[in-house]
Parts: structure tokens; sequence; C-alpha cells
């Protein structure tokens, strides 16, 4: 094939705006957008394609594929959402099955319930100091004062102690 061993180059030194636009499948007014924009353009008008086709690559190709880039960014963020709704949608659902009970109720309730223990310990040192006093044949005052200064403090130790301590069997 000696015939086409001859043939210059098929791409153009330069072409014509409108050439140009059809080279990268755009509009003339695009093609006039980018000139605006720094596009290499001659004297004459025509565009030098070399250096039109690296400034399109380093300053358009590079905008397009930093757009999909933050297209992909926000899809993630609306996955994440939708996540983040689904979530809620079920633990709605638990919630209406009872499967999940409010965590404000329940801390609620173990402070009465603790407060409850706590004024029956102490109704109990009143409850229960005359009758020791009597079997021991000791002063009611001085019983009832002991009593109450070492329940107090065991409540006190009580509180103090972590739940986990108070959890475990050891």
């Amino acid at each position: 094939m000696e015939l086409f061993r001859n043939l210059p180059d098929s791409t153009p030194i330069e072409l014509t705006k409108t050439a140009f636009a059809a080279r990268l499948g755009v509009t003339a007014g695009r093609v006039s957008q980018m000139i605006k924009d720094g596009l290499p353009v001659l004297a004459t008008g025509r565009i030098p394609v070399d250096a039109a086709e690296k400034w399109y690559q380093a300053n358009v190709r590079q905008k397009i594929e930093g757009a999909g880039t933050a297209s992909r960014d926000l899809s993630q963020v609306k996955i994440q959402r939708e996540a983040a709704q689904r979530d809620l949608l079920l633990m709605e659902i638990d919630k209406k099955k009872g499967a999940m009970i409010d965590r404000k109720a329940v801390e609620l309730a173990l402070f009465e319930r603790a407060r409850g223990e706590r004024d029956a310990h102490i109704a109990w040192v009143s409850r229960i100091a005359p009758a020791l006093a009597a079997e021991l044949a000791v002063d009611l005052s001085q019983l009832y004062a002991a009593l109450d200064r070492e329940m107090r403090q065991h409540l006190q130790d009580l509180s103090e102690t972590p739940l986990q301590e108070l959890l475990t069997d050891e």
C-alpha cells in the first residue's frame, strides 16, 4: 500500500471555530465561550488544533471530571441520608411493636425506683430502731442515730459504686 504512505497526517494544523466545534462535539457558540476563557486562537481567527486540544483537556475536561466527582460525592450523601431515614423508620416500627422503649422513660423509672428504695431503707431504720432498742435494752436515740448514720453511709457507698460492679457475681 505505497499509495497511502505518502498521504499527509489526517489531523489538520488549524481549524475554523465551526470545524473545531464539530471535532469536539459542541456548538460554535460554545467554542466562542471557550475562546473568551482562554482557548488558543490565531490572529486569523482559526484555532490551532494541538494547542486547543491540550487547553481543552486541561481546562474543560478536567472540570467535567471534577463535576463527576462532585456528583459521586452528592450521590454518597444521598445514599447516607436514605440509609439514615430507613434506620429511623425501622426504629419507629420497633418502638410501635414494643421492641424498643424510650430512653428518657427508662431513666425516669430507674430514678424513681432508686429514690423509692432509698426512702424505704431510711424508713426501715425508723421502724426497726425501737424494736432493737427494746430487745437490746439500749438507749433508743443512740441506737437510732447509729443505725441512721450507718444506713446513710451504706446508701452513699452504693450510689458511688459503678453499675458494672453491682452487676457482676464476683
